[in-house]
Parts: C-alpha cells; structure tokens; sequence
C-alpha cells in the first residue's frame, strides 16, 4: 500500500454530477425517485454543441438529487438497442465503475428498493473499518443495487455518520479503476490532491477515501479483502500491478455511466497538465448542472477511458 503524501494544489473540487445514459427513460426516471428517493431538480433538452460533442442521438436530460448535493445526470439516448457499457465488469475492473452514496438506514434502503422492482447484486454485507488514528474499529454496512441502464450504485451506512437526509443521500463520489500505482501517481500528477474522488486499484481489496466520508475502508461486497487503513485527506493507492483486466472506457453510445463532472480549480493549469501527460481534451463546454445547462468546463479522457468533466 503506498500513501501519497506530497501536497499539490487541488485542481478537482467537490463532485457536481454524475452523467447515466438511458433507453429506459421511464423506469430510471422511476429507480431515481421511486425507489432512491431522488426528486426531479430540473428537466430539458441537450444544446446543439453538447449533442455535436457528445452524440446527436442524445436527447432530454433530467438532474436527481436534493436541494444540495451532486446529482444523477440522466441523458435519454435515441438508439433503443443500446446495452450497458459494462456489461460482464467487475467493479475493480478499469473505468468509471460505480457511484457511491449513503444513508443513515442501509437495510430500510434495501427494503425500499426491493420493493419498487429493482435488484441489487449483492446481499446486505457488515464489515469492520479503521479509521486514522484511532484503533478501534467501527461497524459499517452496505449494498450494491443496479439501475436499469446497467449503472451500479453502492449505498453504505458508516454507524458513526448520522448526518443526511431520510432515505438515500446525493451521490458522494465517482469510482475509477486503474490497474496500477503508476496510472495513479499520474492522476496525482495532473490533478493533484483529490477530494469526492475514489481511486479503486484493481485488486480484490478495494479502496475509498471522500471528502464528505473520509477516513474509511470501502465495502465488503462482491469480493473478500483484508481490512485496509484509510487517510482522511490524501488518496490512498494500493499497489497492485495487473495488466491482463479489462477496460471499459466511457461510451455515450452505450447505456449506464457515461461521465462524472467536479468543481474545477485553475482550469489554465488543468490544461496544460492534461496536454503535458497527453490526456485528450474532448471539450470546452459540459453537460447540464443545476441552474446551468450548457457549462462551461474542461471535459477530458483519463488513461483509462474515463470520462471526466471539472467545470470552469
């Protein structure tokens, strides 16, 4: 395990939005606000340059969330046959993988989205974490849950985090996979000290570290891993080099997770890290956010097909 510790400048602020693209528009609008508790924060239609950018198939769009908080971005998309883009992944496998979020009752969220129809893909799972500095452990629990376009949502209830509203929260972080330490440092290169981001090293421990839930080993779920020690303000890599995964980089043209976007801070220094690194810069205007439907924003592709927007 390597724990990064020099301090660059955060170029990445809190998360804003987190894009799903969909051919089931009635049943995720449902799964958001059904079955999650989401409300509809506003609706409309793509511009003419985020279709240009993005794909001229791409249509209406929704934010779900609360009156605070990041929100799911779900985009309608016009090809009817399109499958989810991570179909056959395993969460630690490469790409934008799943979002995260939490609630105060974990096994009341599992009920409530049981019953609206839904599945989840893994069972109700206990586990013990460390947090930095203290040596007693804490109780945690979680569950993962599929939406309809093939999107994976991991929902946990840390017992000693009691803040948040009724139900489930705003989403919390991102999860990008990457094979191994030296894709991470070069994210810690580019971006720099990152907060609401979670690496996840490919490898069967995996890893979280957010702003809003800091100081906590991530989820016992669809694999086994040993406790692990989380820092409440540096990402924390764990070394692990595997170059036979598979990727799944970002494809508006497929169903699920299709981009997450942040707060940017020195959008001049961004981009002159990403060409220094050779990071494609695909855009000078995001997707919708609240009270803002054509941002203004650096929208890159990370090394492993990720897709991320950091807003001017």
């Amino acid at each position: 395990m390597v724990l990064m510790t020099t301090q660059k400048p955060h170029i990445v602020g809190a998360l804003q939005a987190v894009t799903v693209i969909t051919n089931s528009w009635a049943q995720s609008i449902r799964f958001y606000t059904e079955a999650l508790g989401y409300r509809i924060i506003e609706r409309g239609d793509l511009t003419h340059i985020q279709k240009k950018t993005f794909g001229r198939h791409l249509g209406k769009f929704a934010l779900l969330g609360y009156d605070e908080g990041a929100v799911v971005r779900l985009i309608e998309t016009g090809n009817s046959g399109a499958l989810p883009n991570r179909i056959g992944a395993h969460l630690w496998d490469n790409g934008l993988s799943v979002l995260e979020a939490c609630t105060t009752d974990v096994e009341r969220a599992y009920r409530k989205v049981l019953r609206a129809r839904f599945g989840a893909i893994s069972h109700l799972s206990e586990f013990d974490f460390e947090t930095f500095g203290n040596q007693a452990n804490s109780t945690a629990k979680s569950v993962a849950f599929i939406g309809p376009s093939g999107e994976q949502l991991i929902v946990k209830q840390l017992h000693s985090w009691v803040e948040g509203c009724e139900g489930i929260n705003a989403p919390t972080a991102a999860v990008i996979s990457v094979p191994k330490h030296t894709l991470q440092s070069a994210y810690f290169e580019v971006l720099g000290s990152l907060s609401n981001t979670i690496f996840r090293a490919n490898t069967q421990s995996p890893i979280s570290n957010s702003d809003n839930i800091s100081k906590v080993g991530f989820e016992r779920l669809l694999m086994s891993y040993e406790q692990i020690l989380a820092h409440s303000k540096q990402p924390i890599f764990w070394e692990y080099n595997r170059e036979d995964l598979p990727a799944y980089p970002c494809d508006f043209m497929k169903t699920g997770l299709a981009s997450a976007c942040w707060q940017g801070q020195d959008l001049a220094m961004l981009r002159f890290k990403l060409q220094e690194s050779n990071w494609a810069i695909l855009s000078e205007v995001g997707l919708p956010i609240r009270n803002n439907p054509e941002p203004g924003a650096v929208v890159f592709q990370g090394p492993v097909g990720e897709i991320l927007e950091l807003l001017a």
